[in-house]
This record gives C-alpha cells, sequence and structure tokens, in this order.
C-alpha cells in the first residue's frame, strides 16, 4: 500500500489533528499506553486477516467490539476511497485506525504516545502470536523509526508489517505529537523471483522507448500487456506515467515524465539477482551498450552504462542499489533503481 496515496493533504491532516486534539469524544481519558495497546491488537489483527487473505471483520478471535467500523463523518487520519474500509480500534477510538483497501491489506495509523515503546509492544504481540515472526529490518533515518517484519504463511504466502515513525523535531516532521504507521501487506510465495521478472523487464520497455525517442505510454500494447497503469498526469506542466506489474506492483515499477527519461525502482527484492538478470538482458537486447564505470561505497553500489540512440545521442543507464538497513535475515535484500536519461538532458 503506497502511503502517499492514503495519507490526506497536509492542509487536511493539520486540521485533522487539531480537531482531534480537542474533541473530548476522541482524546478524553485515552492513555498512551491505551493507544499503544489499540495500536498493537490492531496490527495483530491486520496481520491475521491479511495471512488468510480474509476480510478483517471475518477475522477469528477477535474480541467483540475492539474494532469497528468507523464513522465516515468523523475526522480521521487516513481516509478511505471507494471500495475501501475504515475502522475504529478501540479505546483508542479516532486516534488508531485501520484502513482496508482493495486486496485487503491494512494500514494502521496512530498518533500521541513515543514510537519506539509503541513498536516494543507490537513485536511483544506478534511473538506471542508467533515465534515465526522475523524482524528483518530496523533503521533510523533523518525522519522516521523504521522496522519490517516478515512471517511465511503455510502455503508459502509472504506477510510483510512495516512500522514506519517519527517525534517531533524528527527531520521535516511539522507535528507536535508522535505519528505512526503500519503497513501489513501480503505477497505471493514467489514475489522475489516474479520481482526479478518484472524489474529485467521494465528495464528493456524503457530501453526500447528511450532508443525510439517515444514515451512509455507510447509502446504498443502488447509490450505493456503485463503492466498496470497505476498513475498517470496529463496536464500542461506534467505528463508523467507510472506503471506496475501484478502481483508485484507494490514492489517493482516504471515510470517516465518525458522522451528523454524513464525510471524503474524496486525495494525490498533480491536486488543482486534483479540487477544480473536486468544487465544480462540488455546486453543481450542492446549489444552496443557499454559500461562505464562501477563504484561499491558498501551500502551504496552505482554502475553506469551507455548506449547510442537512432541519433547517435548518448542515453545513460544509471543502476544504484541500496542494501536496506536491517538483520541477517535481509541481507540479500535491498533498494534498486534504474534511471535512464538523454545525455543531451542532463543539467
Amino acid at each position: 500500500m503506497k502511503i502517499r496515496n492514503k495519507y490526506l493533504n497536509l492542509c487536511n491532516l493539520i486540521a485533522v489533528l487539531f480537531c482531534l486534539s480537542f474533541n473530548s469524544s476522541h482524546a478524553q481519558g485515552v492513555r498512551p499506553v491505551d493507544v499503544q495497546t489499540a495500536f498493537a491488537n490492531g496490527v495483530l489483527a491486520c496481520s491475521k486477516a491479511v495471512g488468510r487473505d480474509a476480510a478483517l471483520d471475518k477475522v477469528e478471535g477477535l474480541e467483540k467490539g475492539t474494532i469497528s467500523l468507523a464513522d465516515p463523518n468523523t475526522p480521521a487520519l487516513l481516509k478511505a476511497s471507494e471500495g475501501e474500509k475504515l475502522y475504529d480500534v478501540g479505546p483508542a477510538k479516532g486516534i488508531v485506525v485501520i484502513l482496508v483497501d482493495n486486496s485487503k491489506n491494512c494500514q494502521i495509523m496512530a498518533y500521541g504516545p513515543r514510537v519506539l515503546p509503541s513498536y516494543a509492544l507490537v513485536e511483544k504481540e506478534l511473538l506471542a502470536q508467533s515465534d515465526e515472526w522475523k524482524k528483518i529490518q530496523k533503521e533510523t533515518t533523518p525522519d522516521d523509526f523504521i522496522e519490517r517484519y516478515e512471517r511465511v504463511e503455510s502455503d508459502g504466502t509472504y506477510v510483510h508489517i512495516f512500522l514506519m515513525g517519527g517525534e517531533p523535531g524528527m527531520g521535516s516532521r511539522m507535528f507536535r505529537f508522535p505519528m505512526f504507521t503500519a503497513d501489513v501487506t501480503r505477497f505471493p510465495a514467489n514475489y522475489l523471483e516474479t520481482s526479478t521478472t518484472a524489474f529485467t523487464n521494465g528495464a528493456v520497455l524503457c530501453a526500447n522507448a528511450m532508443s525510439q525517442g517515444i514515451r512509455l505510454d507510447a509502446l504498443p500494447a502488447e509490450d505493456l500487456r503485463d503492466w498496470t497503469l497505476l498513475e498517470q498526469n496529463k496536464s500542461p506542466s506534467q505528463n508523467y506515467s507510472r506503471y506496475g506489474m501484478a502481483p508485484v506492483a507494490e514492489v517493482v515499477s516504471m515510470s517516465s515524465s518525458s522522451k528523454s527519461d524513464c525510471y524503474i525502482g524496486g525495494a525490498w527484492l533480491d536486488a543482486e539477482a534483479s540487477l544480473n538478470a536486468a544487465i544480462a538482458k540488455l546486453t543481450q537486447s542492446f549489444p552496443s551498450l557499454k559500461e562505464v564505470s562501477r563504484r561499491d561505497r558498501g551500502k551504496v553500489k552505482t554502475i553506469l552504462f551507455t548506449l547510442k540512440d537512432a541519433n547517435q545521442t548518448d542515453i545513460l543507464f544509471v543502476f544504484t542499489l541500496e542494501k536496506i538497513g536491517g538483520v541477517a535475515a535481509s541481507e540479500k535484500r535491498a533498494k534498486l533503481s534504474l534511471e535512464m536519461q538523454k545525455a543531451d538532458q542532463q543539467k
């Protein structure tokens, strides 16, 4: 689930927080520990529902009344689009909310208590549920505290829990409350292999478009048959398209905003395998592709290639592999991107 698509815009979010802060029906008598408990209960309930590919309100074992459909007229930190459902988590009604999307994935959002103790309670509850949960990421960025957990279900599918939040004053955070979210997502059993295929296929499609001097959306429909249009903005100031390949559109996507650029990005995939497969396929498809430089600076690896288009203009291919701060279980997975740009468009 893409967080940027679920948050209200900045002005609305500030208004919601102001309203919630002074609305006694939401905040009066709710202690920080109540919010932490509600957040952990929400994550636990979502992990059960997502793991079983079931509706949240159908998960067995949920205490009656703990999670209930939210009043659509009440200000909330998340907003439901068509087909989505928004839930409150007691006793922190309005402070801890759950958004369930059309794919039954969850996003839980809360504000108020300190972030890391809230994460610690989530971890405690997850491990009490099952010792098969593994922490596969833990890192602190200027803006956020990030943790990620993973569990493999009996059918081989993966359930990921991604925690992200920060304290007031961290980085660019403007709010006077700690705020944090949990995204609970289900991935198919073969999602790592599928992500490698998607990244490799996207690299070739981008290279084809760039070498012909056309945009991604001008490629033949047959070339894009496995890709779904996720975002598009055709305005006088911008002409942008982003595509994803099912069922890993949340992991790998490709985009372009002109005839002179194309981008493929992926996170939490087998980056080394995807990098090697993409380079091999591009070299096979474009024999004149040349490696120019290669740098390895510990956590970040950068490889630069060039290719001449039909007008003999250089197209720059920049692969960037960035390891994700994590633990031993996540060593193979990282962020990987490929940015293509016409050399005469560089500033």
